[in-house]
């Protein structure tokens, strides 16, 4: 697993990363060609997974809605 949780430094790579994310197609194609799996939280975490961890704990945390909300910031505005 490799998690990120550092935002986008601008608005233009914000909306890039909400585009990739966020687009099944896009994502898809993007997984499937470094045999990944994206993981996305709400203020911009996003962690890798390898497709065979996705029954492990890890992947199962992030995943949580526990852990979306812890993630939040309590004003419910971008991170």
């Amino acid at each position: 697993q490799i998690e990120h949780s550092v935002p986008p430094p601008t608005e233009q790579d914000r909306a890039q990363l909400l585009r990739m994310i966020g687009g099944d197609a896009i994502r898809g194609a993007v997984e499937g060609y470094f045999g990944i799996k994206l993981a996305f939280q709400n203020c911009h975490k996003t962690a890798i997974f390898r497709p065979e961890a996705l029954e492990s704990p890890a992947y199962q945390d992030f995943i949580s809605i526990r852990s979306q909300i812890l993630n939040q910031t309590p004003e419910l505005i971008h991170c």
